[in-house]
């Protein structure tokens, strides 16, 4: 029988504090990308596909270590080392980001997330084949020492995973949360080492080296930045800079609501009732017969600049947002009245849940550049159709692509809103493709022929035959549209993140 030189209780509570590790870093990673290349699928897939490739590699490593050799502080380094390597992500991303931005988004994603995120998780995935080892003292008890140590190490992932999804994050943001989680590692590890009796000179050395390693600098310069969040659902920028107003031909300074740095406001702060979008004053142009009294329903508050033009008309405004910070934010920088009620929800939930009439429901919706694909399927479409009155109208604010491949996502909700019975009219903002906005005008009767210079698209015009019906059950969208959103973040990119970096 081979004897136990770690206490069964330390090498658990390793295992614990390793697959809370794991998530840590795997969440913290995925939201550093997002403000350079933003929350589409390609950055999800990058995320998981390095992450799963360096574990496998760890538990090879593992494997190969414990059969090797039965050395206790084995652990501990590898241990010691993840931690270090925690408390210096956010250093190590600040060189590469800045660099990589400059590649496509799936090379750039990848080289990144190898340059900062590989080898702690490489690290951390070879400890749990080790704690196995010195847990398991003959062949019968490795299945049970196996799941022993796998169901811990997930409890502490899950753990963490709320933890740092839903309070360090938002709380304290990316950069405290790594290096907070490093020095826990890094503590435990040394408790390691002291516990054993085999705590030296070098391992002094690489604490405290780590332990200096506190980088709370913002990446961002050159802007007046008045707020900045991380949480689950993004990061979340308020700034002040300058902006060439085409209207007057002034430059301004104008306020921002930046999500993983896409616009989402831009604001006059000395003008603030007006809106610098122009799909916002061409929405108000086609619902000018809604006056006072008629029920609308915002999904999407942003800085609140299109909700304030609803107020201005009149209408009863009831208002959905999925991130509390956003209603903060527009009540403490964008002038939204504090009393203003907000629900806090997901749009499609407030849709399924809520049975109240409507006149208008707009969508404003985008998270950066992702737009809500679960909103726009023929049975969502179709539970709109439930709630609103007769003569209502259902608005969709989308990308500007409508020929072309990046264009077949537009094309496939206009398809589907055919499909479902409403009639539409498919206006575009100035501009070309790639900076403009469409907004689909639909309702469930006729609507009056289009003015001849609201800058109406014709359905013939459109080539609806490679065009999808978009469901619950494929919800194809998040992939047609992938080649537009793209473009949308490599154009916010050169608008937004390469300049506030220099």
């Amino acid at each position: 029988m081979k004897p136990l030189p770690i206490s069964k209780t330390l090498l658990l509570s390793l295992a614990f504090i390793e697959g809370g590790a794991v998530m840590c870093l795997e969440l913290c990673s995925a939201k550093m990308l997002s403000p350079f290349f933003g929350t589409s699928i390609y950055v999800w897939a990058a995320v998981l596909g390095i992450t799963l490739t360096a574990l496998m590699s760890g538990y090879y490593l593992g494997g190969y270590i414990s059969a090797k050799y039965q050395h206790a502080k084995t652990i501990f380094w590898l241990m010691l080392a993840g931690g270090t390597l925690l408390t210096l992500t956010p250093i190590i991303s600040s060189f590469l980001l800045p660099i990589t931005i400059h590649l496509n988004l799936l090379l750039g994603s990848i080289l990144s997330l190898l340059g900062f995120m590989f080898i702690p998780l490489f690290l951390f995935g070879s400890l749990s084949p080790l704690i196995i080892n010195y847990l398991t003292h003959q062949a019968k008890d490795s299945g049970k020492s196996s799941g022993t140590v796998y169901a811990i190490s997930t409890l502490g992932g899950i753990i963490t995973t709320f933890l740092v999804g839903f309070y360090t994050l938002p709380e304290y943001g990316i950069t405290s949360t790594l290096y907070a989680y490093g020095i826990l590692v890094m503590a435990v590890a040394t408790y390691s080492f002291i516990h054993n009796r085999t705590f030296k000179t070098p391992v002094a050395i690489v604490i405290i080296l780590a332990a200096l390693s506190a980088n709370f600098h913002d990446r961002f310069h050159g802007v007046n930045t008045l707020y900045t969040s991380d949480g689950i659902l993004g990061q979340i920028k308020v700034i002040e800079r300058p902006h060439f107003d085409e209207k007057t031909q002034q430059t301004k300074v104008y306020r921002e609501l930046l999500v993983n740095n896409i616009s989402q406001t831009i604001m006059d702060i000395n003008r603030p009732d007006e809106s610098y979008w122009d799909y916002v004053d061409i929405l108000m142009n086609n619902i000018n017969a809604y006056k006072k009294g008629n029920q609308t329903l915002l999904l999407g508050l942003g800085g609140g600049t299109l909700f304030r033009q609803l107020q201005k008309q009149e209408l009863e405004v009831e208002v959905v947002e999925i991130d509390a910070r956003i209603e903060t934010l527009a009540k403490d920088f964008f002038y939204i009245d504090p009393s203003t009620e907000v629900v806090i929800d997901d749009a499609r939930h407030y849709l399924n849940t809520n049975h109240k009439k409507y006149d208008i429901i707009i969508y404003d919706l985008y998270h950066s550049e992702t737009p809500p694909v679960h909103l726009m399927t023929q049975e969502a479409f179709t539970e709109i159709k439930s709630i609103l009155n007769p003569n209502g109208l259902l608005i969709i604010n989308f990308y500007g692509y409508i020929t072309g491949d990046k264009g077949k996502g537009a094309r496939s909700i206009y398809k589907t809103l055919a499909h479902c019975g409403y009639d539409t009219h498919l206006i575009a903002t100035p501009g070309e493709e790639s900076y403009r906005n469409l907004l689909f005008i639909n309702s469930p009767t006729p609507l009056p022929a289009a003015t001849a210079n609201s800058a109406c698209i014709q359905k013939s015009s459109l080539a609806l035959t490679d065009a999808y019906l978009l469901s619950d059950d494929r919800l194809l969208l998040e992939h047609i549209y992938l080649e537009a959103a793209l473009e949308w973040r490599k154009n916010y990119n050169e608008f937004n993140t390469i300049p506030l970096l220099n």
